[in-house]
């Protein structure tokens, strides 16, 4: 029910009320008006938000140029590069591979809801193993970091 819909009711009420006479018992209160609220998208889930990082495969082979998807579901300007770390996961936890690696600095922003892509050039001497890539943001209002990562697999 659109609240103009409770608000007539209401006044048709009053209206109705008053003009039917002959009871001089008190007429029964109106109930309160409800407050209705319209409806719009629902907010992403909790471990949706903020940072998301997908990858267009879920496998890849040394050498290969996987493409990475950024999206921007914060409510805020983000500030990043092109820079990424390249991890491997081992017994003791993720271990950094391309730590030597050089990244041009660019300084490039993602909108709120924005989406962005990256092509990812693996090294050529990948051992066999749970991969993934882990990326910085900086929320340009506040300079807080958000970090993001996604998995993939080198067979």
């Amino acid at each position: 029910m659109s609240r103009l819909f409770v608000l007539l009711l209401l006044g048709a009420m009053a209206v109705t009320g008053s003009s039917c006479g002959g009871d001089s018992a008190d007429p029964e209160p109106p109930p309160p008006p409800t407050t209705t609220t319209t409806p719009g998208p629902e907010p992403p889930p909790p471990q949706q938000r903020g940072v998301v990082l997908r990858l267009d495969r879920d496998t890849a082979s040394p050498g290969q140029t996987p493409e990475l998807t950024i999206e921007n579901r914060t409510e805020h300007r983000l500030e990043y590069g092109v820079a990424y770390r390249l991890e491997l996961r081992t017994d003791d936890g993720w271990r950094w591979v391309n730590r030597d690696s050089a990244f041009v600095l660019i300084l490039k922003t993602l909108e709120p809801g924005g989406r962005d892509r990256e092509e990812i050039a693996l090294p050529g001497d990948l051992r066999r193993g749970r991969y993934r890539i882990v990326k910085s943001f900086t929320v340009a209002t506040s300079r807080r970091e958000i970090r993001a990562d996604v998995e993939f697999f080198v067979p």
